[in-house]
């Protein structure tokens, strides 16, 4: 059976098909092109569709689904089926327990990432907001947060959110992308403490230490990997959001050489990177003697995934 054929597909969900029977069929449609969580994703999709959670699709599954929702879920079960992102399909996805705008102008929100969130509430709440010598010299300064290849906003907009005395400067070379991220800063109320800036990484800043705070996502797929990739993040996912260069180090490589100057001392900077890239990043950090007390976080699978480290007092960048 072509699953993307209209009448087969149609002939599948027939009108006055229920919930439950569309959820059934819908998972075993997805799982056979191969995807994992076929009907968990059954359950986002309808639920999506039905307006409601997994509590409601359990009260709904024998009602009939009417014509107009059988004709966008089909839609949509089409799309799905020549694997293209559900997020994008809905046209939201969670992160950090919030809803969040996506589209095929930003990488989706990948769980894993939660962890530079959770990595920088710590740095920042436990003590002071600002490092020793940054607070003596301005100590009514709220923490700065640079968010550097921002995407949909996803870090921006929990940082403001968890940090109400944080200001966060967001950048982005793609435009397209910063619309969704303004979009997510005015559902989530942030927007006055978010300035966004259209930026490749820091050439629109001018150099000077005002950072106490850096995150960072940027590309750091080896090009050549890329065909390799599932289809959805391979066909559908932004390439200049993935694509690290030759080996996947390019963008990791020039932030390294250029983030210093934006730096106070002591500020933090925390970067997701790939899970085989532990130690080529590592000496990378430890041979600029800008930066101090580096080293790589696991996340929760085991796999090596933040660098963490700090700007050292009193020194420059080190060119390449």
């Amino acid at each position: 059976m072509n699953l993307t054929a209209d009448s087969s597909l149609a002939a599948d969900f027939p009108s006055g098909i229920t919930a439950g029977e569309a959820r059934a069929r819908i998972g075993a449609l997805l799982r056979q092109v191969g995807i994992e969580e076929a009907f968990a994703e059954a359950d986002i999709l309808l639920g999506w569709l039905l307006d409601c959670d997994r509590a409601g699709l359990i009260l709904a599954a024998g009602s009939k689904i009417d014509n107009s929702l059988r004709r966008r879920l089909l839609t949509a079960l089409r799309r799905r089926l020549g694997r293209e992102p559900l997020a994008y399909i809905i046209g939201e996805w969670e992160f950090w327990s919030l809803s969040f705008t996506v589209g095929p102008e930003v990488l989706i929100p990948r769980p894993e990432t939660e962890l530079l969130v959770e990595q920088a509430l710590e740095f920042a709440r436990p003590a002071p907001e600002l490092p020793v010598e940054a607070r003596k010299q301005a100590p009514e300064q709220p923490l700065r947060i640079l968010d550097l290849g921002t995407g949909s906003g996803i870090l921006a907009v929990v940082l403001a959110r968890e940090l109400a005395a944080a200001r966060v400067v967001a950048l982005d070379r793609s435009a397209a992308a910063l619309a969704v991220a303004r979009a997510n800063a005015l559902r989530h109320g942030v927007a006055g403490r978010i300035s966004l800036v259209c930026s490749h990484w820091l050439t629109a800043l001018r150099a000077r230490p005002l950072f106490d705070l850096v995150v960072a996502n940027p590309p750091y797929v080896v090009r050549s990997d890329l065909a390799n990739l599932q289809p959805e993040v391979r066909d559908f996912e932004p390439r200049t959001a993935l694509d690290g260069g030759e080996r996947g180090l390019d963008d990791i490589d020039e932030l390294c050489r250029t983030l210093p100057p934006f730096m106070r001392p002591g500020a933090l900077l925390l970067m997701e990177i790939g899970w085989d890239q532990q130690e080529t990043v590592q000496r990378l950090f430890r041979a600029n003697p800008a930066f101090s007390e580096v080293e790589i976080l696991p996340d929760l699978a085991g796999h090596p995934r933040i660098i963490r480290c700090r700007r050292r007092q009193g020194t420059d960048m080190v060119n390449a």
